[in-house]
């Protein structure tokens, strides 16, 4: 997996990726019945949401697993900088895959959480870990983003459609089948109703003209960001990286799609340009 190369810059993809909003973790916590002793965030990446599930939700213990050392090692850094702040004295990150929650005792977790992970994943094995590591009535938490756009320049749409999925471009180059389940917004990863119920599941296009009335809030993440920042963005994708190894003589494909959005827009490097992605979330609770 690209993420957990060791060529790849985990500051990089701390630095550039959308943050989620303050209401989601609200609607999440909301959701959660029950205790707030032990909380696991597996796939938890250098960490960014693993501390901000810590300040959110006030549980007792939070763990942050993640199968890249590089990744931890990151994470232990951020960690270190929180000093003895409270959203993070009560954090421990370790390396360990999403499916792997054998290091701890069976029915002990009231909830997991899975963010920008799960179409990597094992996705039956990791829940059947996810059921025997969780308490009764405990919650598991899973989401995804998925495929950029520019709020403000719909036309943009197909030039950021061809860097992504062009054949001359990204599109070979994105490890599958994880990235078509993310682009499908996680719908072949079926929560098991004979193992949990209460199931919450919202989708999201952001370009859907035909979006319904939605009985439960989506996720929606939007960002306001430079033209820079976004370039950053792009150069987190894995898909970005592996065509970088394999086409080092090559005329950047980033270069040329940021030169493009600035003709376009008569944008300069520090102009804001409003982002929006994709998204789904599934929350459910652990069947008695």
């Amino acid at each position: 997996m690209e993420f957990s190369s060791q060529d790849y810059a985990s500051n990089t993809y701390s630095n550039a990726r959308p943050t989620y909003p303050v209401a989601f973790f609200k609607q999440l916590s909301e959701f959660h019945q029950g205790k707030r002793d032990v909380l696991i965030d597996v796939g938890c990446g250098p960490g960014n949401f693993t501390l901000e599930l810590a300040k959110n939700l006030q549980f007792r213990q939070v763990y942050g697993t993640d199968m890249s050392p590089g990744m931890i090692d990151a994470a232990l850094q951020k960690l270190a900088a929180c000093g003895g702040q409270s959203s993070g004295k009560n954090v421990q990150f370790s390396v360990h895959a999403a499916e792997d929650l054998d290091w701890i005792a069976a029915n002990t977790a009231d909830m997991v959480t899975a963010a920008q992970c799960c179409h990597w994943l094992d996705f039956r094995a990791f829940e059947s870990a996810v059921f025997q590591a969780l308490r009764d009535r405990g919650t598991i938490a899973i989401w995804g983003y998925v495929d950029p756009s520019f709020t403000d320049f719909p036309d943009l749409d197909d030039a950021i459609s061809e860097l992504q999925y062009g054949a001359d471009q990204l599109g070979s180059y994105w490890e599958n089948p994880g990235r078509e389940i993310l682009r499908n917004l996680l719908e072949s990863q079926k929560l098991d109703p004979k193992r949990f119920d209460d199931i919450t599941e919202v989708q999201y296009r952001s370009r859907d003209a035909q979006n319904p009335v939605y009985s439960q809030k989506p996720l929606r993440i939007d960002r306001s960001m430079t033209v820079a920042e976004f370039e950053d963005y792009i150069g987190s994708w894995s898909a970005y990286n592996a065509w970088k190894r394999a086409n080092k003589t090559q005329p950047d494909v980033r270069d040329i799609f940021i030169n493009r959005v600035k003709a376009r827009a008569c944008l300069q490097p520090q102009s804001l340009i409003n982002v929006t992605w994709n998204t789904v979330y599934k929350f459910a609770r652990k069947k008695c």
